[in-house]
């Protein structure tokens, strides 16, 4: 490609020697032709003016030119400069009029417009005068409705102050209604309940045919199913409230009770105990009593179908107690499950980040470390969630030499940019990749960070590229500069180090360090810092012959620094 460019070039060359040549030849004939026309004129003027030139005293006629031509050309000058003085005034003047004539039209508009504003001025000086009287009036007014408004508030305050004090007192009161009513309902609750229970007995009594000692009524007039009609509890509340919502204390309601009211039982025959204890332990006694004796009838009679309900619910039993130990044994396998695989997640994720977070303060350090500061930053990673990492976030926290702790999101572009590769080259030692491709990353880099990355790139590509040769260049680099040439030359940068054992599925399992890592890196850089240290370059040009883009590539290893 080069030689082709240089034939091109040289072509070119080679067809315009021969036109510079011709004009070169033609120039020197039109200067020798001047020079003989010039010598005709002078020898054929000499004749002629020789009498002109011994009257003034000059020798010949170019002296006489030489003299009067300079006195010529400066009275030509000064004429030139007077007339363009003289009409630069003119037109001066001519302006200054048309400014003077401007100005006193302007100056009698503003004659004319103060005279109309002192007119107008007179004028609303009397309507001032009326306004300020009728002003007077309604300031008047105003005191007047002030005044009222005050007696108004006054009288508003004492009304509010009275609605507030009833507002109280009917409050108060509606409390005492609610409490009230609250009590009602719960001594309807209880009188229901006790009717019920009253007409439940005195069924079962007429149902069983047990004798009931009664002061009055009958339990064949006793209806075996409880009566439609609103009971006497309900009754009893209603009138109540609607006592309370017409206000009349005194109103009366007819209340239509069961036929369970007119039946009295006969106490006189209950024991001693059962009239004088409590209510509780009365009914507690009687219920063990009526438990036992059920129990003792229940044996008197016994049921023919009490063996096979047994041996059904057996087998119920077994079936329910099966189901219930495989139930227990899915779930006890499905937690074990569980349990290894959250173990074997949590392991993955702790070897990564227990490596990382060992990787990332020495790569950080080596990108980092200058002569003025040899222990470099610090860069360290933190769990969100300890124990249960994979589930919440990593806090990344990187400190520049010299520096104060801050949040990530307060460092400069180019400390991001430094914190960034080291993430990366530290990623890299765990899962190795077979290359790395970082397009323009130093953009935020000045010049000493610039050289600080070209180094540490070479160093940890600089294994393979002795091993491998020249040929196989580990480090490549590549840039665009438009100014260098007239051409459109991108380089190319790759740094290398590859190795068989981090291709195969062994060694992606296993975290490796950086010793051990080999890859290769493919960078696109305009820094000339960064490509001039790899260990090839990779160039486009554009090919003009062609009209089409062409690749040069140069081992740089082969001019050693």
């Amino acid at each position: 490609a080069a030689a082709t460019e240089r034939k091109h070039l040289e072509s070119l060359i080679s067809q315009c020697e021969p036109v510079c040549s011709q004009a070169s030849n033609e120039l020197e004939s039109a200067q020798s032709e001047r020079e003989a026309i010039s010598e005709r004129i002078r020898s054929a003027a000499q004749p002629i003016f020789s009498g002109f030139c011994q009257q003034l005293g000059i020798e010949s006629l170019e002296v006489f030119e030489n003299q009067l031509l300079p006195a010529t050309e400066a009275a030509d000058e000064r004429r030139l400069q007077f007339t363009t003085q003289l009409s630069r005034l003119n037109s001066q003047l001519e302006f200054e009029k048309q400014q003077l004539e401007q100005a006193t039209a302007k100056l009698n508009k503003l004659l004319e417009t103060l005279e109309s504003d002192r007119r107008l001025l007179a004028g609303l000086g009397s309507d001032m005068g009326r306004e300020q009287h009728e002003m007077t009036g309604l300031v008047a007014q105003i005191a007047t409705l002030r005044t009222e408004l005050a007696d108004l508030k006054s009288k508003y305050g004492d009304a509010t102050e009275s609605v507030h004090s009833a507002r109280h007192d009917l409050e108060q009161g509606q409390k005492e209604v609610d409490a009230i009513s609250k009590e009602l309902l719960a001594k309807t609750t209880d009188l229901e309940r006790a009717v019920a229970e009253k007409a439940a007995v005195l069924r079962r009594c007429k149902i069983e045919d047990i004798p009931l000692p009664l002061v009055s009524g009958s339990l064949q007039a006793l209806a075996l199913e409880a009566g439609n009609g609103a009971s006497i509890g309900s009754q009893l509340a209603e009138s109540y409230m609607s006592q309370l919502s017409l206000g009349d204390a005194t109103q009366s309601s007819t209340i239509s009770l069961e036929d369970t009211d007119d039946i009295v039982a006969d106490y006189s025959t209950l024991p001693q105990h059962a009239k004088s204890g409590l209510p509780a332990a009365v009914d507690q006694k009687f219920v063990e009593d009526i438990s036992r004796l059920s129990t003792e009838i229940d044996a008197l009679n016994p049921n023919p179908h009490a063996r096979e309900r047994l041996e059904a619910a057996r087998t119920r039993l077994n079936e329910i107690e099966f189901e219930h130990n495989a139930a227990r044994q899915e779930a006890k396998d499905a937690k074990s499950t569980f349990q290894t695989v959250r173990k074997r997640r949590h392991d993955l994720f702790m070897r990564c980040y227990n490596h990382l977070s060992t990787a990332i303060d020495h790569a950080y350090k080596a990108l980092t470390q200058s002569p003025l500061f040899p222990l470099g930053g610090t860069a360290y990673l933190a769990l969100e969630d300890p124990d249960s990492p994979y589930l919440a976030g990593v806090k990344y926290h990187a400190m520049p030499p010299l520096k104060r702790f801050r949040d990530m999101d307060q460092l400069s572009g180019g400390e991001k940019t430094v914190a960034a590769l080291a993430l990366l080259f530290s990623l890299q030692t765990f899962r190795p990749a077979p290359f790395f491709v970082l397009d323009e990353v130093d953009a935020a880099l000045d010049l000493a960070n610039v050289a600080k990355l070209a180094n540490y790139l070479r160093e940890h590509a600089r294994s393979l590229a002795d091993n491998e040769g020249p040929e196989d260049g580990a480090e490549t680099a590549t840039a665009e500069d438009a100014g260098a040439s007239p051409y459109s030359l991108r380089q190319s940068a790759r740094i290398r180090k590859t190795t068989n054992e981090e291709m195969s599925g062994s060694a992606m399992a296993q975290p490796v360090t950086h010793a051990s890592t080999d890859f290769q890196f493919i960078v696109i850089s305009l820094k000339q810092a960064l490509f001039e240290r790899a260990h090839s370059l990779v160039g486009i040009y554009r090919d003009q012959m062609q009209n089409s883009s062409q690749v040069l590539t140069m081992d740089l290893e082969q001019y050693p620094v």
